[in-house]
């Protein structure tokens, strides 16, 4: 099963979200089953020790991910060894700062690396680390992938309620609902890359972009699926074949035919679109953004 496989799910949490619940979730686990690195420690120091330690770790492999899916050369491997790679080299940027952890907790005294050197003692770190932290990240993004993206049905179009812009006036929808949307299908071999990791399933009517991390959640009419694919490479790559589509937040890109009205709520100005889908713009762009879709 690859990576960016549409199941009948409704996502309910960003990927930044789901890393979180699930790194408290392994601290609380470590913290109550009080493995051997920490038994000699009390409850509070206990969570402590599994805290620093667990987000220490999905900290730096989440930042190895994030920049292995932005140098070209690595961005274009297999998906599962990216991950797998990512995995490691945050277990290795970890090892020291694990080893300086344990003499902080006064665990470094009761076990045998007292003897050994500073590198030994590191290098050990991570033999001992590695294959339990490499199993668990890549069982994380094998949870979110497997279980988490949504398959809507498709010719279903949310009617989108009018809100006021501002001075009493209701926003002219974008487009009329009686006319079909022009298609936004990629053409232009420069987009190739980014088309390659989208699902088949999914077509080529791009509805919206949205960045999770070092993923890119991909909306079409026909569904939506998460990719491991950079959000600012997936724009660029769209910009020449894709002209009628605009960044309009620094994590969020729409197809201007998919937008069904502007909104503003509380100062902030949201497109929504006939997906249903509401998304932010953000305060610098809201300028050209309405302008923009206001010609459309």
């Amino acid at each position: 099963m690859s990576l960016g496989e549409i199941h009948p799910r409704q996502a309910t949490l960003s990927w930044p979200y789901f890393l979180l619940f699930a790194g408290l979730g392994l601290v609380t686990l470590f913290t109550l089953l009080d493995p051997e690195p920490s038994r000699s420690l009390g409850l509070i120091e206990r969570f402590l020790f599994w805290l620093l330690h667990a987000g220490g770790l999905l900290f730096l492999m989440q930042v190895s991910q994030s920049v292995l899916s932005r140098v070209p050369p690595l961005r274009r491997l297999n998906p599962w060894i990216q991950i797998t790679l990512a995995g490691l080299i945050g277990t290795a940027l970890f090892a020291p700062i694990g080893t300086g952890l344990d003499e902080v907790f006064g665990l470094a005294a009761v076990s045998d690396d007292l003897n050994l050197t500073w590198p030994h003692q590191v290098l050990n770190a991570f033999a001992d680390t590695a294959p339990a932290a490499v199993f668990i990240w890549v069982g994380l993004n094998a949870a979110r992938n497997l279980r988490l993206p949504t398959l809507r049905e498709t010719g279903h179009r949310l009617q989108p309620a009018q809100q006021e812009l501002g001075g009493g006036a209701q926003p002219a929808p974008l487009r009329h609902d009686d006319q079909a949307p022009a298609p936004a299908l990629a053409s232009d071999a420069t987009a190739a890359p980014f088309w390659s990791r989208v699902p088949g399933s999914l077509g080529r009517d791009l509805v919206a972009l949205t960045a999770e991390l070092h993923y890119l959640r991909v909306e079409t009419v026909n569904g939506n699926a998460l990719i491991l694919y950079p959000f600012g490479q997936a724009v660029a790559e769209l910009a020449a074949s894709m002209p009628d589509g605009s960044q309009i937040h620094r994590s969020h890109w729409v197809a201007h035919s998919h937008v069904a009205t502007i909104q503003r709520d509380r100062g902030r100005v949201f497109c929504l679109l006939n997906s249903g889908t509401r998304l932010p713009v953000g305060r610098r762009r809201q300028a050209a953004i309405i302008a923009r879709l206001s010609s459309v």
